[in-house]
């Protein structure tokens, strides 16, 4: 196997850390509207935090961030960053989001954020159904996704072979309605679906719905996920 997801992420990180925001306005924005949704005593995870960016932003609007990355380098730059900014509520650990200790009743997670991530993961359902039971009932997902399945046929195409045989990360083909019926189908409620233009990366915030205290919920169907 040529690609190496740690190795590659590990030499991209100090690169990735120096390069600005894509779209700022659209960052932003998402920023926002995570932040109208969270309280001082929540506690969340990001899974795929990269160089802790967005972790540091939302720190001071909550009690606790527990922060992962399977890139050691990324979780070295991230804290960093917090050691610089003096911010001592976010614990940025090594750790791939499905060997994650996840806490249970009361001490599940008031929030997920996942994002730029979901489009890389190996196994969405597993992904999903990992979210839904690190929430607490009527907890909250907050995720932004790259969705290379509505992307022009030379990108799509000059893309995915290269995964293939192992010169990049492979993308999973999302779109935006294949991402919202798998939340779905994993017994999510989508509560807000933006994205600044046509094409660009997909933000949305779903829900574990209050009144459900199951681990996976009943009648999800597992089996028929976008192929990787």
């Amino acid at each position: 196997m040529l690609f190496h997801p740690t190795r590659f992420w590990n030499r991209m990180a100090r690169g990735y850390a120096r390069k600005p925001v894509k779209d700022p306005e659209a960052y932003q924005y998402k920023l926002d509207a995570t932040a109208g949704h969270l309280a001082p005593g929540d506690r969340l995870l990001e899974f795929g935090c990269g160089t802790g960016t967005t972790a540091l932003i939302h720190a001071p609007r909550v009690s606790h961030i527990d922060a992962i990355d399977f890139s050691s380098e990324m979780i070295a730059i991230a804290r960093e960053k917090a050691a610089a900014q003096g911010v001592t509520n976010v614990r940025f650990e090594t750790a791939a989001f499905e060997d994650w200790p996840l806490p249970a009743g009361d001490d599940a997670y008031d929030g997920v954020l996942a994002m730029s991530i979901l489009h890389l993961v190996t196994d969405l359902e597993t992904t999903l159904a990992l979210v839904y039971r690190a929430l607490k009932p009527g907890g909250l997902f907050f995720s932004s996704t790259v969705c290379i399945g509505e992307m022009n046929g030379l990108v799509r195409h000059a893309l995915r072979p290269l995964g293939a045989i192992g010169l990049l990360p492979k993308i999973l083909p999302l779109t935006a309605d294949i991402l919202t019926a798998r939340m779905r189908a994993h017994g999510f409620a989508i509560e807000q679906v933006w994205r600044p233009s046509e094409k660009a990366a997909v933000f949305i915030i779903a829900r574990r719905p209050g009144n459900d205290t199951s681990a996976v919920p009943a009648g999800a169907n597992l089996s028929d996920g976008p192929a990787s």
